[in-house]
């Protein structure tokens, strides 16, 4: 098979971009994040597809890395390659919701069905498995699964001798480990455990059980007596409660009375302001003036009046004071008896005359006070009749005097009610609170209340131990049910180990069959990558390698890294030719080289030149593979990608 072309319609970072390849030696060239990797990738997509993962992985797959990065429903190309003479052209869509894949053949035009799909019924041998271990070898990934050992073994039993490639003990192996562990997972051995550890937690002494019933039995007791107690104070409760009763009807009786009188007064009191409202007269306005005005006056002359007293003091004061002086004056002076006896009189007689004459202007002031008064009272007086008229006023009067006596006899329902009041509350009624307890009732429900909980929570453990030896006769006979399972998955287990070894075995025997052919093709070709330094490797059933230095076998962990990769990339193709010995396969090289020396690589390049591959495609970030080939002087086909 050889590939001729890749147009990667809408690929990764790849837009409508097609790649020409060549036979012979084929380099594609570009620097880190030109998209090598990628078109390594689109190889394989179109020859096996993308991969898609479930869950969290799916953001890592293969189908996720490499979708288009302009979006859309786009995720697709084609590649055209030539087999045994023919010319086909594979055409994928990787899209999930709209996938397809379909071949070709150019020169009919006819679409080539192949069977369930897959590419290895066109290209014989060519699958994901054989592609990714063999022809495919990427940057320090040249070394061969240990599982694809057993697949290769499989594959060379099958052709070498049934001529068929269905048998897959890789595969077989694969089954039989899961079938074993699931087995076992299926097993209840660790659930067997976990129910003898319940058992052994289920398990009550009969001790605790007898010291149980007798803590039920004995407050079980305690409570019908205290019931027994609590009935009796009931009874005599009952007895006080129909005294209250009687209490509670009297004054309810008193409280309507109360209230009865309490409604008649405010009957009076509103028939009572209404009537003092309804009753004024047209020039109640006008005599409102007057007796203001009057009011004015009176209140002038009262203000005048007690000044005028005032004034009449100090006058006297004055004269009394101012007239003393002149009588000293005599009496110091040592003048006769006569003298100072009229100087007396005459005092005397001053003071009387003005006190006279003040006191008549005081009365005459009076006067004029009282009859203002009297003026004043008058026309309240007519203020008074023109509101109320005399029929008004005794209609006032009468309503005043039944308020008086409602009032009264409000005050006289309050003396017989008041002991009610303080003994049952404002709100008193019929309805007594049933709980309503004395102190030893309550005492005792307290008490009852205590036992019932304990009792409960008593015959909740007794409940729960019922419960338990529920539980352990059902774990007894799923622990039973579980034994018999165990017993049966070990011998299935054990079934399962004896066909692993047989397949083991097997694998020796096949191993032992085209073994000897793998490793003499590796030595032939280790010999000529090594310059004759290394003549002999062998490959065991698991693709471990040893290298005999000529003192002994080496593991091929112990060589140097580029040894290393020189030995493997040995194997691989080598196992090219024992899985293709009639099909020239193109070999994909991916920075490959990473350990070579300058010698080694060219070394290693001249001898892939000499190996006769149809078709070597080489990806490199470098020169190296170039100046190599070119020093050499091998054609090849440089590629560049921008």
């Amino acid at each position: 098979m050889r590939i001729n072309s890749l147009y990667m319609t809408h690929f990764g970072c790849f837009h409508q971009r097609k790649l020409d390849l060549y036979p012979g030696i084929n380099v594609i060239y570009g620097e880190n994040e030109a998209g090598k990797s990628t078109v390594h990738q689109f190889i394989q997509a179109m020859l096996f597809g993308v991969e898609r993962l479930r869950g969290k992985a799916s953001k890592k797959d293969e189908y996720s890395r490499f979708q288009p990065w302009d979006g859309g429903r786009n995720y697709e190309g084609a590649m055209e390659i030539e087999h045994d003479g023919e010319t086909y052209r594979l055409v994928r869509n990787f899209y999930k919701e709209d996938e397809i894949f379909k071949v070709e053949q150019l020169s009919t035009g006819k679409e080539i069905l192949l069977p369930g799909g897959q590419v290895d019924a066109l290209v014989e041998g060519l699958t994901r498995n054989t592609f990714q271990n063999t022809l495919s070898i990427r940057q320090l990934e040249s070394r061969v699964d240990a599982r694809f050992g057993l697949s290769l073994q499989a594959y060379m039993a099958n052709i070498q001798r049934t001529k068929s490639q269905d048998v897959d003990l890789g595969r077989t192996l694969d089954y039989l480990r899961k079938e074993k562990k699931s087995c076992l997972d299926r097993s209840s051995e660790k659930r067997l455990q976990e129910l003898q550890l319940q058992m052994d937690a289920l398990d009550v002494g009969e001790v605790e059980r007898q010291q149980l019933q007798k803590n039920i039995q004995e407050q079980q007791e305690q409570l019908d007596s205290i019931r027994k107690e609590m009935k009796s104070e009931h009874r005599a409760d009952m007895e006080s409660r129909k005294i209250e009763q009687k209490e509670r009807l009297e004054a309810i009786r008193l409280i309507e009375e109360n209230n009865h009188i309490a409604a008649q007064y405010q009957q009076k009191r509103s028939a009572y302001e209404k009537m003092k409202q309804e009753t004024a007269e047209d020039d109640f306005d006008e005599l409102k003036e007057q007796w203001e005005e009057a009011n004015e006056t009176y209140d002038a002359l009262s203000d005048r009046y007690s000044q005028l007293m005032g004034r009449n003091l100090a006058i006297l004061f004055s004269i009394a004071m101012f007239g003393l002086i002149p009588v000293l004056l005599v009496f110091f002076l040592k003048n006769s008896i006569l003298l100072r006896m009229g100087a007396v009189g005459i005092f005397i007689v001053i003071l009387l005359f003005t006190a006279i004459l003040l006191q008549s202007r005081r009365r005459h002031m009076g006067k004029k006070v009282r009859e203002s008064k009297e003026n004043l009272d008058e026309i309240h007086d007519q203020m008074e009749q023109h509101m109320f008229g005399y029929g008004s006023k005794e209609q006032l009067r009468q309503l005043k005097e039944e308020m008086q006596l409602l009032r009264k006899k409000y005050e006289e329902v309050q003396i017989p009610l008041q002991p009610y009041l303080e003994k049952y509350g404002d709100d008193i009624s019929l309805d007594m609170d049933e709980d309503m307890d004395n102190e030893t009732v309550q005492f005792l429900r307290e008490k009852e209340e205590k036992l019932t909980k304990s009792l409960e929570r008593l015959l909740v453990q007794k409940e729960m131990l019922e419960q338990k030896d529920m539980d352990r006769e059902n774990l007894e006979l799923e622990i039973r049910q579980l034994s018999e399972e165990v017993d049966e998955s070990r011998k299935q287990a054990g079934v399962i180990d004896e066909c692993i070894q047989i397949i083991h075995d097997l694998s020796e025997d096949i191993h032992s069959d085209f073994g000897p052919a793998l490793n003499q093709e590796m030595s032939r070709m280790l010999k000529e990558l090594t310059k004759g330094k290394y003549e002999r490797v062998v490959v065991d059933n698991e693709m471990h390698l040893k290298v005999d230095t000529g003192s002994g076998f080496v593991d091929a962990e112990q060589l140097s890294s580029g040894t290393r990769e020189q030995l493997y990339l040995a194997l691989r193709l080598a196992m090219i030719r024992l899985l293709f010995p009639k099909k020239n396969m193109p070999v994909i090289l991916d920075d490959s080289f990473v350990f070579y020396d300058d010698n080694r690589l060219k070394r290693t390049l001249a001898w892939i030149h000499d190996q006769g591959f149809e078709q070597v495609i080489i990806f490199s970030c470098q020169h190296r593979e170039m100046d190599a080939l070119e020093q050499l002087g091998v054609a090849y086909q440089p590629i560049y990608l921008k």
